[in-house]
């Protein structure tokens, strides 16, 4: 469990980065302590995929989770086969033998005991691989989070960068125009320091990313300065298939915890089964009658939030596809602007700031895209988990 925790705590250093952003491993040279060295790695998508789920510390502690699973099932085989054979031998006897017993008690399947050991089997056997699936669901989770957050980085850098050499661009010109005489020293001025403060949000990202590169290293079970190159880029990936009714009926058929809360009902209720024949008022019944209803309205209440969950996740799926659609609009409207701006500014019928302005506004929209695409990625991926085993 610890090992699983840890994985999960890099997962959350990574993107709780304050800014995260790419550069190769020339960029990242400055101290030969953040050098990222060694044979170059490249990994897509589905190679990560296949890493996580196959090697490292939460791959192992799912199945340990399994393994643990697999014995309970086994053990109640065990005990049903005990109760099965105490009762074969107790049959086996002659009355003046099971006389000499004095009464003793001989469980039988239909006792409590056999009972809750039979319904344990059964639990047991078909949760043992849904839980399995759910948890190497969680780790797929995980690792399509690390990996787009990486990619995220990559966008964030190079939209930087690009922005450093625009403010550059605009300097050399506005230095230009200020010895013709149609540029004033503020201008210039201002100019420089927008220079200056993009050269220093560059410094910042690629400070972020030597961070957030060693983070997801880590998160990939990788040394820490491993060279790795990430080969997918963010890109829209393709909707669900399976409507909404379908994934509704497949979560609440299929998923883990939808399984775990009707055991803990069931057993429940074979434990108040069995004291129906003590008084309404005793103690005895009264708690295993709350017991048993606790227990129900547990189940119940879950069937009602995964359909909750479904549902929500299904509408939000329609709103984040949408939010991609605004946002290329956004950028592209963006983008069209800056350049007409960048006309105005140099025919003199704008001002420098209008020009920054329609610039940064540009570069932001641009990283409104990326962020808007890795946004419907993750639910698409998180919404097909959801609507199975679930995550674990």
């Amino acid at each position: 469990m610890k090992k699983a925790l840890s994985f999960i705590l890099v997962l959350t250093l990574v993107f709780g980065s304050t800014s995260v952003i790419f550069a190769d491993s020339a960029q990242t040279a400055s101290s030969p302590a953040f050098t990222f060295s060694g044979e170059e790695i490249k990994l897509s998508l589905d190679e990560a995929i296949e890493r996580m789920t196959t090697t490292g510390p939460a791959f192992e502690s799912v199945m340990l989770t399994k393994d643990g699973n697999d014995a309970a099932a086994r053990g109640q085989f065990e005990a049903i086969k005990a109760i099965e054979e105490a009762r074969d031998q107790y049959k086996a006897l002659t009355p003046e033998q099971q006389a000499a017993l004095g009464g003793v008690s001989v469980p039988s399947l239909n006792s409590l005991t056999g009972k809750q050991a039979t319904l344990a089997k059964e639990y047991y056997k078909n949760y043992s691989p849904i839980a399995y699936e759910a948890g190497i669901n969680g780790i797929k989770n995980q690792t399509i989070q690390a990996y787009y957050g990486l990619l995220m980085s990559q966008e964030n850098y190079r939209i930087a960068s690009e922005s450093t050499d625009i403010k550059k661009t605009l300097l050399d010109n506005t230095k230009k125009k200020f010895d013709l005489g149609v540029a004033s020293k503020m201008d210039v001025l201002q100019a420089e320091n927008a220079y200056l403060s993009a050269q220093q949000a560059e410094a910042e990202a690629l400070t972020s990313l030597t961070t957030v590169r060693m983070q997801t290293n880590m998160a990939l079970n990788y040394d820490t300065l491993q060279n790795l190159t990430l080969t997918d880029s963010l890109t829209l990936v393709t909707a669900p298939s399976i409507d909404l009714d379908s994934a509704i009926e497949s979560a609440l058929t299929n998923r883990a915890d939808v399984m775990q809360a009707k055991y803990n009902m069931d057993n429940a209720e074979l434990e108040f089964n069995s004291v129906k024949a003590y008084p309404k008022n005793s103690a005895t019944y009264m708690g295993a009658q709350a017991s048993f209803q606790g227990q129900k309205l547990a189940y119940d209440t879950k069937l009602t939030s995964v359909e909750i969950e479904i549902r929500q996740a299904y509408m939000e799926l329609e709103d984040l596809k949408k939010a991609v659609d605004v946002a290329q609009s956004t950028y592209e409207n963006a983008k069209e602007a800056a350049r007409l701006t960048q006309l105005q500014y140099d025919t003199g019928m704008c001002t420098l700031t209008d020009l920054q302005t329609a610039q940064n506004n540009s570069s932001a929209a641009q990283l409104g895209v990326y962020s808007a695409i890795t946004n419907y990625d993750l639910a698409v991926y998180s919404f097909e988990y959801n609507s199975k085993a679930g995550i674990l």
